[in-house]
């Protein structure tokens, strides 16, 4: 009988947990509910949970009829009540060198946010939040302009936790001037 409860607990918690995110393979989810959609890659930082910064690939766009301006301080990972906010560039490069191997290590994973929803955006490919050591031509832009059409793809690092394995954390990004324009997406570890 406990056994019974339990599973239903689990049932219904998790059912809660990603009401809206779904989940599309290996550690890669999309969340297309806000006016913000929202995918993340997340394979690199399930498997190496130990570092001091969480990798993560992120996509974003906005819905139809939105324009959305996302700046550096409107992305926060959530974990456990508290937020987390992206880093200075200065202060990654500083604390973590492991940028130039995690874009390696996400090369050798299988993508699995296309074919979804975010392959319908043209992405602006000299922009990236946090640009790998390799990039030069990369600008880490103090903001980027979202569409219907046109998106982002970036690499997005924060300062770990103490994420363990299974662990839930939620993604969220807003407008920067408007934070009623908005997306989020839960990630499970």
């Amino acid at each position: 009988m406990k056994k019974l409860i339990l599973f239903l607990m689990v049932l219904v918690f998790g059912t809660v947990g990603f009401s809206k995110t779904r989940h599309l393979g290996n550690y890669s989810y999309i969340d297309t509910d806000g006016a913000i959609n929202i995918a993340v890659n997340a394979a690199v930082a399930a498997k190496n949970l130990n570092r001091k910064y969480i990798p993560l690939i992120a996509y974003m766009g906005a819905d139809v009829g939105t324009m959305a301006t996302v700046e550096r301080k409107s992305i926060v990972l959530e974990y456990k009540g508290k937020e987390y906010h992206l880093p200075t560039m200065k202060e990654l490069r500083q604390n973590y060198n492991r940028d130039v191997m995690d874009m390696t290590l996400f090369a050798n994973e299988i993508e699995h946010i296309f074919p979804s929803e975010m392959s319908n955006y043209r992405y602006q490919p000299w922009i990236d939040f946090c640009p790998a050591r390799t990039e030069p031509r990369k600008l880490a832009p103090g903001d980027v302009t979202l569409s219907s059409s046109t998106g982002v793809k970036t690499k997005l690092y924060f300062k770990n936790p103490g994420i363990k394995k299974g662990d839930i954390a939620i993604l969220r990004v807003h407008d920067k001037k408007n934070p009623d324009i908005r997306g989020e997406l839960t990630i499970q570890f």
